[in-house]
């Protein structure tokens, strides 16, 4: 009886709330389904930054949307550790060169003003997909160590990349803890690259040995 009662209340459910269409795209895919979706391209001039999945895809687009403005973060147990064998490719060519390397984990801050409005940072929910592959502890996340200080506008078409990085300019903080430290960035989405390049020019000034970025989509 039970049963039958909720079989009805999910088929009401169903009629009069359907599902968001990014959310049927995104319950769809499993690990096998985002390992064959298109690769990013090079984000020109910053060679730096690693981006998984090419942004004009459909999928992606749905995952990103999904994330971003929903909190869906059910694609992430597959995405962070494709994520994270990317970041262990890089870093292990790093370690060759410097056996004293240390590497912290940071999701792109937001300011704690757009926190309170949106209750949640879709870069620390990405980072910590990433820390769950990471079973012989070879990052340190400590996102309370990188800050965004102020908001910025949201970037337009119409800017230029030199109006976009004034804008942008003095925006983030680091901790001095940083110093001497090579830096894992992680955001979602990397459009232009200029809050990417902004964070690691602040990164850089701090004393980081090195600042590697890695998205979701570009």
């Amino acid at each position: 009886m039970l049963k039958s009662l909720r079989e009805l209340l999910l088929t009401l459910l169903d009629f009069f709330l359907p599902e968001r269409r990014d959310f049927t795209v995104v319950k769809k895919l499993d690990e096998n389904s985002l390992i064959s979706l298109p690769k990013a391209p090079q984000v020109v001039g910053f060679d730096w930054i690693h981006p998984l999945f090419h942004y004009k895809d459909d999928r992606v687009r749905a995952i990103i949307w999904e994330l971003k403005y929903r909190e869906n973060t059910l694609p992430l147990e597959n995405i962070g550790k494709l994520l994270y064998e990317e970041i262990l490719s890089v870093i292990s060519e790093i370690s060759l060169f410097d056996s004293d390397a240390s590497f912290v984990l940071l999701p792109v801050p937001i300011t704690p003003e757009r926190r309170t409005e949106r209750g949640y940072n879709q870069s620390e929910h990405i980072a910590k997909s990433v820390l769950e592959n990471d079973i012989e502890h070879i990052l340190l996340y400590a996102p309370q160590w990188f800050e965004k200080v102020f908001e910025t506008p949201k970037q337009s078409r119409s800017e230029s990349k030199s109006e976009r990085m004034k804008n942008l300019l003095g925006c983030f903080r680091a901790d001095n803890r940083l110093e001497g430290k090579y830096i894992i960035l992680i955001d979602d989405v990397v459009t232009t690259g200029s809050t990417l390049l902004e964070a690691r020019n602040t990164l850089m000034k701090a004393g980081v040995k090195d600042v590697l970025a890695f998205t979701i989509a570009h």
